[in-house]
């Protein structure tokens, strides 16, 4: 793992600056390459073939590489390539990734099994190309602004450009969500590739041109095999995609919290490989620990485990550099034990760490989807909804003074809900913040219609939901959590689930297979059968989060209180400090509102 960094001019000043904004990704060796045309920028974490014989920026006739990522087939093409009679010089996946866009160009990706950030200079036709992995594994960000063409792994590598201002449609998309979608970022101007996308610059031009080389609704050609076959084919895909993940120079571990994905990624490599590491974040309050599960699997399959007990002392220092662990506003808590964890790893000599995220995209995880489903049926049988939504309206002054607790908040989503008129509609609003906090916030609310939402809601509403996530919560939050957080170790995270391969497969199994009499990953957990017992499997999803509200209630609330005090041109501090008043004399509020704020200006002080 590594990170890149390039632009489509020669400062050498400004590479070295954007270079070591990203060191904690690459520690064990950086290279640089320069022409009149680019400057290139590598920083490298050592995986595959530790000698200088995988050094980047790397070359081959005319082209210049820098990459970020791992394919794990390198092994195949490399044979592939040399039977067509290409030489190799070192055993880097590096080396194949470069011959393989040599020898096929951009249609090498198709041959890619891994995840990856990939920035190829093509010194004949004075280009530039851009790559994300299929499903926004790695990141990768860019900027343009008619003249100068800027990328990199992180956005703080960027900054060093310029100042840059504040994008507040971005702001607006993180307060509702907790994270930036889609290929906005905090600073205007800069975006994200979006996954599975390539970008040409045109040097000569200065031009670029941004394609799709992958699309998820492409694989949803629904199987008409019966439950036993789906199993065991999908067993077979699962570990192909696995075990691809143990490729490394290094040792591997895996993150394990006890829930269906990770104890099925842990249980088929401890199967296939015997003694691998397992590590666990758990807490003193009990409503939020899963470590013991995590524990009961782990000693099931005999695994080597970890258990690191998170205290509030230790999350507070882990909040202070929070903002330098994640560089662009991010709202998710969850990343405070996922740094934690990987840190965990780091110091049990572990460089590699698999993470089993995507499983609930894939077969219908989240409470949120079915929860969605039987609400949004109710809604729908609703007569003259915008009637009821209007008398609503007229009423909510007397009905504000009905002594139920957080009644503002219930009768504010009832009103979201009767304004809805479909299914993305109805999922929005039950997954994002109220247009009145964002309103109150002295922001604009954003709406997130998408089209892939009506192609998988003719399967299901629910995979509709699912496919929603996939292209936005999955990349955006998920993704960003463990990539920044592993990085930040300088250890490498791996996604198995997320084979292209395994998320292809899953496109063809029938909708009821994924969620089953009330069975939530159903397909997933009779697969897991063959490895732990039911009663290791089959329990209440607890979901990786931490005792936020109450940290914030006591050891915590300093932090409110001194980021508070501020005024900012932006956001409308004095509606903040009513929220924080409510909440320090035992009012309800939304805890997550108050965490926004405070990521937002503890990120605002460090990058702006």
């Amino acid at each position: 793992m590594c990170g890149i960094v390039g632009f489509n001019f020669k400062d050498k000043s400004l590479l070295n600056r954007m270079q070591n904004t990203i060191i904690h990704r690459g520690p064990d060796d950086s290279g640089e390459y320069f022409d009149e045309f680019v400057s290139f920028g590598h920083v490298r974490l050592s995986i595959l073939d530790l000698s200088n014989l995988a050094h980047q920026p790397m070359e081959f006739d005319n082209l210049v590489m820098v990459y970020n990522g791992e394919v794990y087939n390198y092994k195949e093409i490399k044979k592939e390539l040399i039977n067509l009679g290409y030489s190799f010089v070192s055993n880097s996946d590096s080396e194949v990734v470069l011959k393989a866009i040599h020898k096929w160009g951009i249609d090498a990706i198709n041959k890619f099994r891994g995840m990856f950030a990939i920035a190829i200079y093509d010194k004949t036709k004075k280009k530039i190309i851009l790559i994300r992995d299929r499903v926004g594994v790695k990141p990768l960000y860019y900027y343009f602004d008619g003249k100068n063409f800027l990328f990199s792994s992180e956005i703080r590598a960027i900054r060093e450009f310029k100042k840059f201002d504040i994008d507040k449609l971005a702001l607006s998309e993180f307060f509702h969500l907790g994270y930036i979608s889609d290929n906005l970022s905090i600073f205007k101007g800069v975006k994200k590739l979006l996954p599975g996308h390539y970008l040409e610059f045109d040097l000569k031009n200065k031009s670029l041109n941004i394609k799709n080389y992958w699309k998820f609704e492409n694989y949803f050609k629904i199987s008409k095999k019966s439950e036993k076959e789906i199993i065991n084919e999908l067993e077979e895909v699962l570990i192909d995609g696995i075990k691809y993940r143990m490729v490394a120079d290094v040792d591997v571990g895996v993150f394990l919290s006890g829930g269906v994905d990770s104890s099925l990624v842990a249980a088929i490599l401890q199967k296939n490989y015997g003694n691998i590491k397992t590590f666990t974040i758990g807490f003193e309050e009990n409503k939020y620990d899963e470590s013991r599960y995590a524990k009961k699997v782990a000693d099931y399959i005999n695994s080597n485990h970890t258990t690191k007990i998170l205290r509030v002392n230790e999350a507070k220092e882990i909040l202070k550099k929070f903002v330098d662990i994640y560089d662009e506003p991010f709202g998710d808590s969850s990343g405070i034990p996922t740094f934690l964890v990987s840190q965990v790893a780091k110091e049990n000599g572990v460089k590699v760490v698999l993470s089993a995220d995507g499983g609930d995209e894939l077969f219908c995880g989240y409470e949120r989807y079915w929860f969605s489903y039987n609400l949004g049926n109710k809604f729908q049988k609703i007569p003259f909804k915008n009637f009821f939504y209007y008398l609503l309206n007229l009423s909510e002054n007397l009905l504000l003074n009905i002594p139920i607790k957080n009644i503002d908040h219930k009768l504010g989503f009832l009103k979201n809900l009767l304004k809805t008129s479909s299914w993305n509609e109805m999922y929005e609003t039950m997954i994002k913040n109220y247009r009145d906090d964002i309103k109150n916030l002295g922001l604009k609310e954003v709406k997130f219609i998408r089209d892939y939402f009506k192609f998988g809601e003719k399967f299901h509403p629910m995979q509709g939901m699912m496919l929603w996530d996939f292209y936005n919560y999955l990349p955006n939050d998920i993704l960003v959590k463990v990539d920044r957080a592993t990085m930040k170790n300088s250890i490498e995270g791996r996604e198995p689930l997320l084979d292209n391969k395994i998320i292809e497969y899953s496109a063809t199994i029938p909708f009821e297979y994924k969620y089953k009499n009330g069975e939530s990953k159903y397909i997933l957990k009779k697969v897991l059968e063959k490895y732990l017992p039911k009663e290791l499997i089959y329990r209440k999803k607890q979901g990786f989060g931490i005792p936020i509200f109450e940290w914030f209630r006591s050891d915590l609330i300093d932090l409110f209180e001194e980021y508070f005090k501020r005024d900012d041109e932006i956001i409308n501090m004095e509606f903040v400090r009513n929220m924080f008043g409510n909440f320090k004399s035992g009012k309800y509020v939304n805890i997550n509102k108050l965490w926004f704020v405070l990521v937002y200006l503890m990120w605002k002080e460090k990058y702006y």
